[in-house]
């Protein structure tokens, strides 16, 4: 049975992470916005995926496998552009959660802002608590860096700037640089102002080593019981956090922050694209690549 078109497509990719997988897509089932269709991408996955997205028994859940691993979310992105069916997109890490108001919030951002990128507030999450936040701005002069947990965007997006870019050609990032061509393109950004994303990157939880801790299902039940409690526990722990690093900083801290304020500037003056920046700037995402494989306890 063919469902009719949806308004929203959910794009989850996906590699060998089972568990977490099933959190995720928990989280999603839970929205109060419910006109989406959701297409878990697994990039040459050889475990249990398919049957997790299976056992939801919801035909808006599918799944499709790509026949080779890339090690990279470029081609599950992609694959999942070619395949979606909704006027928007939006996309979830296999490991992130949602809170239930996410997509609505996005939604009515878009609608009201008459937006074509819509983004909310991302929360990171490390096995010693919140650690960062990023794309809550609220001004309409600033656009945040946002991760694309956070994301919806029209699939003019990129059908006009193009899919995600392989990182072996990308300068900057692969996602930081498919919101960089949107920008530059011309289309209209516009946040939500609230926090709707718990994100667990993979590299500071070891998520593929065999004593990695599996923090999501702990959130996942406590975001069920009460969101809004968890939400401004998160915040306030992290607001503690802030508070530490600025009453205590150290040498080492500001003189990372300093590099790369003028790296940042440097790229937007010189431009991301041109030799010699590029090549200095896909080396370093090269090796920070193989550090996060390490790290994650996957090999290179």
């Amino acid at each position: 049975m063919t469902l009719p078109a949806p308004r929203l497509t959910v794009i989850i990719p996906t590699y060998n992470s089972s568990r977490v997988l099933a959190c995720a897509l928990q989280s999603v089932a839970h929205q109060t916005w419910q006109d989406f269709e959701v297409w878990v991408v697994g990039d040459g996955c050889t475990d249990g995926s398919a049957a997790i997205v299976s056992s939801f028994k919801d035909p808006r859940f599918q799944w499709t496998n790509l026949p080779t691993r890339t090690g990279n979310q470029f081609a599950p992105n992609n694959e999942g552009l070619r395949r979606a069916r909704g006027e928007y997109v939006a996309h979830l890490g296999h490991d992130d959660l949602w809170f239930p108001w996410h997509l609505s919030s996005l939604m009515e951002t878009v609608g009201r802002e008459r937006a074509d990128f819509a983004y909310g507030g991302v929360l990171f999450l490390g096995p010693d608590g919140p650690r960062e936040a990023y794309g809550n701005a609220k001004t309409r002069a600033h656009v945040s860096v946002a991760p694309p947990p956070g994301w919806l965007y029209r699939k003019t997006v990129p059908e006009r700037c193009g899919p995600w870019r392989d990182p072996r050609v990308e300068p900057i990032g692969v996602d930081v640089g498919f919101q960089a061509r949107a920008f530059t393109a011309g289309f209209r950004f516009a946040p939500t102002g609230q926090f709707s994303v718990l994100k667990f990157p993979s590299p500071w939880w070891r998520s593929y080593a065999s004593d990695a801790d599996t923090p999501q299902e702990r959130f996942l039940t406590e975001m069920q019981h009460d969101a809004a409690q968890l939400r401004t526990r998160v915040l306030t722990s992290l607001a503690f956090s802030y508070a530490k690093r600025i009453e205590e900083p150290t040498v080492g801290g500001a003189l990372r922050s300093a590099f790369r304020a003028v790296e940042r500037r440097a790229g937007e003056w010189y431009g991301v694209e041109r030799w010699p920046l590029s090549a200095y700037l896909r080396a370093r995402s090269a090796r920070r690549r193989r550090r996060a494989l390490a790290l994650r306890g996957l090999p290179d």
